[in-house]
């Protein structure tokens, strides 16, 4: 994979990537990095790099929603501890979760 490629598939979540200016900003950051660490500060390569950031408008809640999709997908396979049982067993109650698959 070329370091090219890395920065094609920039997506910004969450609530501060929600400043006005944040991707422009963000993109010339990038553009000075790039030009200064793979280019070794020759600037005619700037002209064919194009990083794609993604700043999709509900950036701001879309931890939150993967994380309520990924719920959803294990609702039947329980990998998480309850408060009380971890205060009632503390780290040992990690031991259950021992060997449960994800998917």
């Amino acid at each position: 994979m070329s370091s090219v490629m890395l920065y094609q598939g920039i997506v910004l979540s969450g609530g501060t990537s929600m400043f006005p200016g944040f991707t422009t900003r963000l993109e010339k950051d990038i553009k000075e990095l790039y030009c200064t660490h793979v280019l070794k500060g020759r600037r005619d390569g700037l002209k064919i790099f194009k990083p794609i950031i993604e700043d999709p408008p509900r950036r701001k809640h879309i931890v939150f929603e993967g994380g309520t999709v990924l719920a959803g997908l294990i609702k039947d396979r329980p990998i998480w501890v309850t408060r009380e049982e971890y205060a009632e067993n503390g780290v040992r109650c990690v031991e259950k979760l021992k060997g449960k698959k994800l998917w």
